[in-house]
């Protein structure tokens, strides 16, 4: 995006797949999503390859999270892209209320900022938080919880152990940062 830099972009395009794997819905991956890759649009130009390609036109492309062109080989396990999207998807496998727990809104604003969300588990009750900052700036503030969920676990990002009091929990996220927090049982 133009007037975003490097770091920016790969913190928003993370903060996308971390949406996308912890809201309501299946989350629905595209080959090449892990390695940076954003396509021009429609579908011809959506997908570049994966290994060194000849196209001309792919190899014009920037990719999220590199310096590297699809003119070289691309598929690295070491990608920021394709550790966080390995790291949420782990997470969401583990955790059933993020694959199909209610939701219950927690903070929201139509400017970007804290958007919170906490998903219940049906079977247990367990409340899963998940927490995205959609602004290029840090921000703290206070969300609501169930007061019967008395202390947490970081699942993803980083969580207070504890509720400042019952009902509340303090969180801080960086720009464009998420957490996702599991009230203990």
């Amino acid at each position: 995006k133009p007037g975003m830099s490097a770091q920016e972009e790969l913190a928003r395009d993370i903060l996308g797949h971390a949406k996308l794997l912890t809201l309501r819905g299946a989350p629905t991956l595209y080959y090449g999503d892990e390695q940076g890759f954003a396509g021009t649009g429609n579908d011809q130009q959506a997908r570049q390859d994966m290994f060194a390609s000849n196209v001309a036109e792919y190899n014009a492309d920037r990719l999220v999270g590199t310096n590297a062109t699809t003119a070289t080989d691309n598929f690295n396990p070491g990608h920021p892209l394709y550790r966080a999207i390995a790291t949420l998807a782990k997470v969401r496998r583990e955790t059933p209320a993020l694959s199909r727990g209610a939701t219950l809104l927690r903070a929201g604003s139509d400017k970007p900022g804290l958007f919170a969300v906490s998903r219940i588990d049906t079977d247990t009750g367990r409340e899963v938080l998940v927490a995205f900052n959609t602004s290029a700036a840090p921000l703290s503030g206070h969300i609501a919880v169930d007061p019967a969920s008395g202390g947490f676990t970081s699942l993803a990002g980083t969580c207070p152990a504890a509720p400042q009091a019952p009902g509340s929990l303090a969180l801080s996220l960086p720009a464009f940062g998420y957490a996702v927090c599991a009230a203990k049982p």
